[in-house]
């Protein structure tokens, strides 16, 4: 991983011991291959009020929400949680004739907004823990298209999907293609991070292969 700058370390280890306490790596096996994926932990399910028959998303998002929670007690008035892309900057909205602009109505979504914003040090924490290969082109463009944002950093795990180089932080860290988009978002003086937060995943994916 590349050398996290200073000024963020101290987020990035508390995003880092945050999910120490949600996950925990476990073994899949598939036509005698065997990896590891982060499955939630039960006591963290728990805390939610939830259990593992709950959907995907509704654990996802409560999840994100405590991150959120913690992070902007933490760092009080620094830290901006939901944060509109480009918030402020109408120049780069402006909206086509004939379309409405919904980025602050009904229609507002993920693809709007940053998970979690910095204010002072212009850097964004997006929490994927869906679909990291389809979230990290959306993130990308979201950062590029808001002048604050300096470092992108964005945070993911493995998942148990059969053919799971499909998907997951393995598919984005080890993709030729985002690494391209890493280096072209340098161009637009963009850093981007990936973040692992389930490690225990990928130092024995390493050494097995």
């Amino acid at each position: 991983m590349r050398r996290i700058p200073k000024p963020d370390k101290p987020l990035v280890s508390d995003i880092q011991r945050f999910f120490a306490d949600v996950f925990r790596a476990e073994v899949y096996k598939d036509k005698g291959k065997e990896y590891r994926y982060a499955e939630y932990r039960k006591t963290w399910l728990r805390s939610l009020g939830l259990d593992r028959k709950a959907a995907p998303e509704t654990i996802a998002s409560r999840t994100t929400k405590k991150l959120q929670e913690i992070l902007e007690k933490k760092y009080k008035g620094r830290i901006k949680k939901e944060a509109l892309v480009a918030e402020g900057m109408t120049f780069r909205f402006e909206p086509l004739e004939g379309i409405a602009d919904t980025r602050e109505g009904d229609e507002a979504s993920k693809y709007s907004k940053f998970d979690i914003l910095d204010t002072e040090t212009g850097s964004v924490y997006e929490i994927s823990l869906s679909d990291a290969w389809h979230e990290f082109f959306k993130d990308v463009l979201k950062a590029l298209l808001d002048a604050r944002v300096k470092r992108l950093y964005i945070c993911m795990r493995n998942h148990k999907y059969k053919g799971y180089k499909k998907s997951g932080y393995i598919k984005v860290r080890d993709s030729v293609m985002v690494q391209q988009y890493i280096s072209l978002a340098r161009l637009y003086k963009l850093d981007i991070y990936l973040i692992d937060i389930c490690p225990a995943c990928n130092d024995q994916e390493r050494s097995a292969g």
